[in-house]
């Protein structure tokens, strides 16, 4: 199978560095929606995205708009989705703030199985030709017991990660209260020559993935940045 975010960025040249890249994203909830801060080890913990929520949808689907921290340009929209009978938590990401399909990035489905020891999340690129058999990406690891890793994912069976080698670590840094206070916060390693913005995403998303859901009556969503 061919990688086709590789050697390229996904998202912009600006979150495609040849070197390793270490991130921190913080996670706090408030009347106004979730937020998250996306900030960098080096350069003084500079920031590097913020995420507002950009509205709940049908049945409460959230949606989330991450944006440059500087120019709050959008770069990446994720959004909820319904699928299936079987109840597999699913989100899909566009690229700025098209959330129609034609500018689609990835989905990200929970394959996690009744009763299994841990996670496992399959990230399907747009145009992956397997009809999301084979994921691209898997997430595997425990979120709750802290660490996540994201490897290719190239295994016939769809368990992924045979041979397709590890590209980065999410580390749930937050203790049991602040979790339940919705004030989490990730550490997020990247090796050289994987698209930041696009695992900075799939953070933001397996975060909410293991989020409880937000009523409407109970959650005013922030708005989104306008250009």
């Amino acid at each position: 199978m061919s990688w086709p975010w590789e050697n390229k960025a996904a998202v912009d040249e600006r979150f495609h560095a040849q070197h390793p890249t270490a991130f921190t994203v913080t996670r706090s909830d408030s009347w106004s929606g979730h937020g998250f801060n996306v900030t960098s080890f080096g350069g003084g913990n500079a920031a590097v995205m913020e995420v507002k929520t950009a509205h709940l949808g049908n049945n409460n689907l959230r949606s989330l708009l991450l944006c440059d921290a500087a120019s709050h340009d959008p770069l990446v929209s994720v959004e909820e989705r319904r699928f299936g009978v079987a109840g597999q938590r699913r989100w899909e990401a566009f690229k700025g703030r098209d959330t129609r399909g034609k500018d689609r990035l990835f989905a990200v489905v929970d394959r996690t199985r009744f009763f299994q020891l841990g996670n496992t999340v399959h990230v399907f690129l747009e145009g992956n030709a397997t009809g999301e058999r084979v994921p691209d990406f898997v997430v595997r690891g425990s979120y709750y017991l802290g660490t996540m890793t994201v490897s290719r994912g190239n295994d016939d069976d769809g368990g992924g990660g045979g041979g397709g080698g590890f590209v980065a670590q999410i580390r749930n840094e937050s203790g049991l209260w602040a979790s339940l206070l919705g004030e989490n916060r990730y550490s997020l390693w990247i090796k050289p020559g994987v698209d930041q913005a696009f695992l900075i995403a799939l953070t933001v998303i397996l975060d909410q993935m293991h989020s409880p859901r937000y009523d409407n009556s109970a959650t005013t969503p922030r708005q989104s940045h306008q250009n």
